[in-house]
């Protein structure tokens, strides 16, 4: 009895080590004992000492991320980074995140880079295949058996003909990502974390261990023990060697938040969502084109494209850069831009028909690009 009492009066003077030792043999009243880390806090929000072990109680994600991974997602993650991530996380985890912030910027750049096209699928390749054979017959060597190559030239041949397509396009890719990382991005980080700490003795104590994540978690004195035992020092604080010991051997950290759905991509519930949607645009843009376009607007938009003119393109021996816009398919005429900068820069607006254009393009040395032009109404 007097042994116990001298170890109660000593406490403060026994490292967090000894303090294990003696709690997990059940000489030491858990009532007495407050653990800290290196900064000196104790977490009380957070950390309960218990006759067995220590019990971790949590908001959600978020707070889970932070206390576990301080280095990474923590008050001591570089750059603040971390704690961003942290926050993404949680929004996707608890179905908050708004996909469509991102994924807009990421769609477009798929659609003008050409991959949007090989995303088709059913009905939308058909007829898409039957829309090309009205503006660009020529361009038919690019389907075979109803499937695509040559996407990024197909992509060129309908910006040409239908400037607004790739933005409806651009809108359905954008959809179906966001229909199909909602569920998956939450089961994707879920999987990383939920009983992610129970190779190191950390269990989720949940209401259901296999449901309900992110909110009590459990380590025994034992495993604690066992802790400093795999780190080799035994001066340090449990909660620090707790944070070490995870940061050093957790390595199913998900990627930075917006890549994401490249882990998770799902086929099947893309096309769900894209499939019928694409089919219909597509359908809309084929009445048009049936209704609109001759044979001889097909001829002259072909002189223009082999030119790349629908690109902002340097006029050879000159400061200029010219852009097709568009071709009238009643008039004839073609709307174009003239500038002085690559990027667009005085931009000088002109309508002409498809041969002055074609001679502004390729013969500078006849006359000023910028005086010969008619203004568009």
């Amino acid at each position: 009895m007097k042994k116990r009492l001298l170890i109660e009066n000593d406490l403060p003077e026994l490292s967090d080590f000894q303090k294990l030792l003696l709690l997990n043999k059940g000489k030491l009243d858990y009532e007495d004992v407050e653990f800290i880390d290196g900064d000196g806090e104790n977490y009380p929000n957070i950390i309960e000492v218990t006759k067995d072990g220590l019990l971790f109680n949590f908001d959600g994600l978020e707070e889970f991320l932070k206390f576990f991974f301080p280095e990474t997602y923590g008050k001591n993650a570089e750059g603040g980074d971390g704690e961003y991530d942290a926050m993404n996380f949680d929004s996707m985890y608890y179905g908050n995140y708004d996909f469509g912030d991102d994924c807009y910027n990421r769609s477009s750049d798929d659609w003008n880079e050409g991959y949007t096209l090989g995303y088709l699928c059913g009905e939308a390749v058909v007829k898409l295949r039957e829309l090309i054979s009205i503006v660009s017959p020529k361009s038919l060597k690019y389907f075979k058996d109803d499937k695509l190559s040559g996407e990024e030239e197909l992509t060129e041949v309908l910006d040409a003909f239908f400037p607004k397509m790739g933005d409806d396009m651009t809108e359905i890719d954008c959809g179906a990502r966001q229909y199909m990382l909602r569920d998956e991005a939450s089961n994707y980080i879920g999987e990383k974390f939920c009983n992610g700490l129970k190779p190191f003795g950390i269990e989720n104590w949940g209401r259901s261990r296999f449901t309900e994540c992110f909110k009590t978690y459990f380590i025994s004195w034992g495993n604690l023990v066992q802790l400093y035992l795999y780190d080799g020092e035994f001066d340090g604080n449990v909660l620090d060697v707790i944070f070490k010991y995870i940061d050093k051997n957790f390595r199913d950290h998900p990627p930075i938040y917006y890549e994401i759905e490249y882990n998770i991509w799902d086929q099947e519930k893309y096309n769900e969502y894209a499939c019928k949607r694409y089919s219909d645009v597509i359908d809309d843009y084929l009445e048009d084109a049936r209704e609109r376009y001759h044979p001889k607007y097909i001829k002259e938009m072909e002189r223009l494209s082999k030119l790349d003119l629908f690109k902002r393109k340097s006029i050879p021996g000159s400061k200029y850069y010219i852009k097709v816009i568009s071709l009238d398919p009643e008039t004839m005429k073609v709307k174009y831009v003239v500038s002085t900068g690559l990027w667009g820069s005085n931009n000088k607006p002109g309508l002409s028909t498809v041969d002055d254009v074609i001679a502004m393009a390729t013969q500078p040395g006849l006359f000023d690009q910028m005086d010969f032009r008619v203004n568009p109404k």
